[in-house]
Formats: structure tokens, sequence, C-alpha cells
């Protein structure tokens, strides 16, 4: 597996959440001014200008953590930079505020798909205290899960006994997993950990689940034919061959 590579997915199919944003994005960067897809200092004043006029936290707080996105997707580093510092700035800022969360776990995927793994770490573990403490509101619902991915990939053998009773505490906690692109990030990290821990009853089991939703491939809504589509790799699917076999 190269290096950064993601076990499961790229970050446009973790969820539908992340999905509806790129196509909202996408429509409506050219409209609203807290969705500038390119920054200089002159956008960055008129932003700055009309964020001071935004009435209370929870707006000002959402604003700024939508424009940081817009940044951190782009595929300019400087703005990308630009993004993670207004994104930390949410966190910062607005502590108390719903978005200050989802800051969290955005820059958690980013630094995921950065491999930087010791930061994306950093920010599931504040989103999965949240989970456990609060609710799993105004996320992707995931972040537990991409923990544990993290775990996996940077073979913490010390951790995997963390990982697995974060998945028995899944639904516990609140998670769902209504997309099958979802069902499948699920089943498959959960094979693979399993596999590595030598519980080759429940890898089997999972491994064979995740095979099965793999070949479904009518899309589950009408309007968004590819939100929720499971984009699995041949690798991805060998290895959970080979992991449905290891009893």
């Amino acid at each position: 597996m190269i290096e950064g590579q993601l076990i499961i997915q790229n970050l446009s199919n973790y969820s539908a959440e992340y999905q509806v944003f790129n196509l909202i994005g996408k429509k409506m960067s050219k409209e609203d001014w807290y969705r500038n897809t390119s920054w200089n200092e002159e956008i960055e004043e008129a932003f700055e200008n009309r964020l001071k006029r935004s009435r209370g936290d929870f707006n000002k707080s959402q604003y700024l953590r939508i424009q940081a996105s817009h940044l951190l997707y782009s595929q300019n580093e400087k703005f990308q930079e630009k993004g993670v510092e207004l994104m930390k700035r949410v966190i910062s800022s607005y502590p108390n505020e719903s978005d200050s969360v989802f800051a969290n776990e955005q820059l958690g995927d980013f630094y995921l798909a950065k491999s930087d793994f010791e930061n994306a770490e950093k920010y599931f573990r504040v989103v999965t205290e949240f989970y456990y403490t609060k609710n799993r509101s105004n996320t992707s619902g995931l972040a537990d899960l991409k923990l544990c991915e993290v775990i996996l990939q940077t073979k913490q053998k010390e951790k995997f006994e963390e990982a697995y009773k974060i998945f028995n505490k899944f639904e516990k906690t609140g998670g769902r997993l209504l997309l099958n692109s979802d069902r499948f990030y699920y089943g498959n990290l959960r094979a693979n950990l399993c596999y590595e821990m030598k519980k080759y009853d429940e890898a089997s089991e999972f491994a064979k689940q995740t095979l099965e939703i793999a070949q479904i491939t009518e899309p589950q809504f009408n309007k968004h034919k590819t939100v929720g589509l499971v984009n699995a790799t041949e690798e991805q699917i060998e290895k959970l061959k080979m992991i449905e076999k290891c009893l």
C-alpha cells in the first residue's frame, strides 16, 4: 500500500455531508463571500470585514469554517495553509460552537490525506471524545472510525485493543451507517483490524459482509447517483477475499 493511501476511500467519499458540501460549494463559490476558492490580501480584507459585521458567534464560526473548508480542499498549498490557519481559528475562537467540533474533524481528514498521522490522530481524538461525552451532531459521525484507521495504518499494535473497543461502542454511542460507502468503510476497516489481532472468526465474517456490500451498484439517491456508492480498489477486494478465507 502506498504511504498515506486511505485504507477505505478518499475524502470525498467519507459521508453524504462531505459530498453534499462539494456539490453546494461548486455551485455557490462565486456568489457567497465566505466561499472563496482563491485567496489574496484583497479577498482577505473583504472577508474579514463581512465576518466582523456578522451577528453572533454561531454565524461567525460557521462562515469562518466554510471559508476555511474551501481553501483546505484546494490544490494550492498556500491556500491550504490559509485554510488550516482559519480552521484552527474556528477551534480557538469559538470552542463552544458546534462548528468547532467539525473543524477538528476536517483538520483530521486533511492531515490523514497528507499522511501526517500524528496530527490526524490528535484531531480525531478530540472529536471522538466529543462523541462519548455529548453526541455526533454536526460531524460526519465517523471520526472515531477514522481514528481507528490511523491506528491501523500506522500499525500501532499497542492501540489495537483500543480500536477494537471503539468499534464495539460505535452503535452504543450513536454511530449510524446510512450509506453503503460508510458500511463498506466500517466493515473493511474492522475486518482488517480483527485480522491483525488474530481474531480470525470475526475478521472472516466482516470480510464476507463487506464483500457483499461492495457488489451493490444501485444508487441510493436518484438525484445524487454517486453518493454512497462504494469505490473499492482491487487491492482492497483481494485483501478482503484473503481475510474471508483465513479460518
